[in-house]
């Protein structure tokens, strides 16, 4: 070929070049709003930035409640972007339903009917907010969007604990145990066992960012052991336990009868271990044979539901009740102190709905752990359920998470039981399809839009 012919084959190559649509990915308006909106609901409801503004238990915390205000049109404005899911994805969740029915029925025969009036809005939209995360994003984003906002928390904890320690770290009970922008270490504790969740299964999910989410996830686990929480340390390893079972069940049909046997195996030792060495396993919890006196209160609560068990004494009115005769009184006086909860997700259930509201949230917990067992096997969604089930299902044992308005961990838990019912199917932009069947170098696949 002349020097001609090359300088002809060299500017139509480049006017071909030219007339070739741009690849390079733009977000769209509405999903850059409804990331945006994601992220504040999380961070809403996490409540990192209450204690600060009340100086760390110094102030009233009252006020705090118009803080959460904003987070009730971020979700509606989130459900109505994919209205048809949300609502399929509601309905797939019966006994869900059934339970959030119940708990608005309670204002009927409430003790105190007016905070509880108060509190079932609250509980709707909270629980909103999860159905909005749920119908809004594939299994693989929800999973980068709780791990970035979380993770950016973790991030923020580490800063305080380190650079500002009369903040990031508990000054009078409990000194120097790490507690970053919330009240006491328990709650960082916690937290920070649903942060390692997302940020592990995000890292999976996301291999081109699977770097930076693992760095993260080290930054949280390490506030779990800096927090001094025994509890959370606890619940923390039996999540780990279970992404390294999600782990195995994906790695090949022998792998995953061998493993789920193994984990039959483990499930029924734990059990025995804590039926016959029962003192062992509290001294591994950090707590003594009363567990930090719950089983006083606990007992307080069977006593006082003994008469009515399928009635309970209405949603979020016993621990705000001062009457000097009502049933917190009465319990403060067994437990020989004044608790703030029931320190039990199950009994706070039956002491404010009734057996009822405990048979409806066991039936809705059973099958999300069904769902979630089963997308263990055939989803990448098991990697972020599995480990948050298992952190909320041991929780629920000895704290008040059932079903708290204003509260991340609903927040989440609604979001994954949701996502495991409705399922994760891939709706392909057509404009992308387009761009696929057009001429020139194929789309990676790790690019596709999985919203």
């Amino acid at each position: 070929m002349n020097m001609r012919g090359a300088m002809e084959a060299g500017t139509t190559a480049s006017t071909s070049a030219a007339r070739q649509p741009s690849r390079t990915p733009t977000v769209p308006l509405a999903d850059a709003v409804a990331l945006a909106a994601s992220v504040a609901l999380i961070l809403i409801y996490s409540d990192f930035w209450g204690s600060p503004l009340t100086g760390y238990g110094e102030k009233s915390a009252d006020f705090l409640r118009n803080f959460y205000y904003p987070a009730y049109p971020l979700a509606l404005m989130l459900v109505c972007m994919r209205p048809g899911q949300a609502v399929k994805a509601v309905l797939k969740s019966p006994f869900l339903i059934g339970l959030l029915v119940l708990t608005a029925a309670t204002y009927f025969w409430s003790i105190a009917p007016d905070l509880t009036l108060r509190r079932i809005p609250a509980l709707i939209f909270t629980t909103l907010a999860g159905v909005a995360l749920a119908a809004r994003w594939s299994w693989r984003s929800l999973a980068e969007i709780l791990a970035g906002s979380l993770g950016a928390l973790a991030v923020l904890a580490l800063l305080l604990g380190l650079l500002l320690p009369d903040m990031g770290r508990m000054q009078e009970l409990f000194p120097g145990a790490w507690r970053g922008p919330w009240l006491e270490k328990n709650s960082l504790g916690n937290i920070m066992v649903q942060t390692t969740a997302c940020l592990i299964a995000a890292g999976v999910m996301s291999p081109e960012r699977r770097k930076l989410w693992l760095a993260l996830a080290c930054i949280s686990i390490a506030l779990v052991v800096l927090s001094t929480s025994k509890t959370a340390l606890v619940v923390l390893i039996l999540s780990l336990g279970s992404i390294g079972f999600v782990a195995m069940v994906k790695s090949g049909p022998m792998r995953a009868v061998i493993s789920t046997w193994l984990a039959v195996f483990g499930v029924v030792a734990v059990g025995v271990f804590m039926v016959t060495q029962t003192d062992l396993f509290f001294e591994l919890l950090g707590k003594d044979a009363t567990l930090t006196g719950r089983t006083n209160i606990w007992a307080g609560i069977m006593h006082q539901m003994a008469d009515h068990p399928w009635r309970g004494f209405g949603y979020g009115a016993v621990w705000d009740d001062p009457a000097l005769s009502g049933p917190k009184a009465w319990v403060s006086f067994q437990a020989n102190f004044t608790p703030a909860n029931a320190h039990s997700g199950w009994l706070e259930l039956y002491i404010s709905l009734g057996l009822g509201g405990v048979i409806l949230f066991a039936l809705w917990l059973l099958q999300a752990w069904i769902q979630g067992l089963w997308a263990a096997y055939v989803s990448p969604g098991g990697w972020l359920a599995l480990p948050l089930l298992t952190s909320y299902s041991v929780t629920l044992l000895t704290e008040s998470v059932a079903m708290n308005w204003h509260e991340l961990r609903w927040v989440i838990i609604i979001a994954v039981s949701l996502k495991l019912a409705l399922g994760d199917k891939v709706r392909v932009n057509p404009a992308l399809r387009t761009a696929r069947q057009a001429p020139g170098p194929a789309v990676p696949s790790g690019r596709r839009d999985r919203r």
